[in-house]
């Protein structure tokens, strides 16, 4: 079973939207900032060989210039692990980084933790991971600390709909806990527990810092959508996709050049000067 928001609202462009000046505005008077952000295919394009997937030109180093600045947090939440980001965002200025869509947390001082999953919640996990590789679709699995993505970038199409169908029928014929949730992604499906939400992650990081503070949560996929909605009016949603689709994001971007542009802004815009 796959669970979505029901938002309904094509985000409009960010690039020539009136709320733009009002933004910058914001940001360059404030004393705190939160610059939140997705991963694969927000800050870098997919790729078949999923650790391939390097960000974009430019982006690492604006990253690491913002993290530089005191008075912002610059945050990666991700449904990746953790080991992961920190192979494809080795970045000299450390981020703090949310793997697993929140299950894990690196802090930017190093410290790590881990919410693992209750008994049930791995027990049908493990089993998802045998019946995969016992039809031959091991090399399709990504093993994640508290969940697994079974991908099928790059495969014909029959081959797509043999791995999803077998999972999906895997997941209808076992008692699995509530908690439990099979969640499609850009060309694959994923079993976790929605226990934890990149929506909880945005939700623990607002509470921690002042009301007044500009933020942006940028992301381009189903899993992003309750970040979006937790965001709401207290920042901007902004959707990273080469086309925009309905969204709980209040507005889209292109990547890879209107990404760079909303960054290099960024930067304008803050009180530190570059590094």
């Amino acid at each position: 079973m796959t669970t979505k928001l029901s938002c309904h609202t094509l985000p409009a462009g960010w690039e020539g939207a009136p709320a733009q000046a009002k933004f910058w505005e914001m940001l360059q008077q404030s004393r705190r900032w939160l610059l939140l952000l997705d991963y694969d295919g927000t800050l870098a394009p997919f790729h078949q060989d999923r650790m391939q997937a390097v960000p974009y030109a430019g982006v690492s180093e604006r990253l690491e210039a913002l993290a530089d600045r005191s008075q912002g947090r610059v945050v990666i939440i991700s449904g990746r692990q953790i080991e992961d980001l920190k192979q494809l965002l080795p970045l000299r200025q450390p981020v703090e980084m949310w793997g697993s869509h929140g299950r894990e947390h690196l802090d930017h001082d190093g410290s790590y933790r881990v919410v693992d999953l209750n008994p049930a919640e791995r027990q049908v996990v493990d089993g998802l991971a045998k019946e995969m590789a016992a039809r031959g679709w091991g090399h399709q699995l990504e093993h994640k600390p508290t969940a697994l993505a079974v991908h099928w970038r790059g495969l014909p199409e029959e081959a797509q709909r043999s791995i999803r169908n077998a999972a999906e029928a895997y997941f209808a014929s076992v008692q699995a806990p509530a908690t439990l949730e099979m969640m499609p992604f850009e060309s694959g499906i994923e079993l976790r527990s929605r226990s934890r939400t990149k929506g909880q992650v945005v939700a623990e990081i607002l509470a921690e810092e002042p009301d007044d503070a500009p933020a942006a949560f940028l992301g381009d996929d189903w899993t992003d959508e309750d970040g979006f909605a937790v965001l709401g009016e207290r920042g901007l949603g902004i959707l990273v996709r080469p086309e925009a689709r309905e969204s709980c994001a209040k507005f889209h971007l292109t990547p890879p050049g209107e990404l760079i542009r909303f960054l290099d802004r960024w930067l304008e815009h803050t009180k530190e000067s570059i590094a």
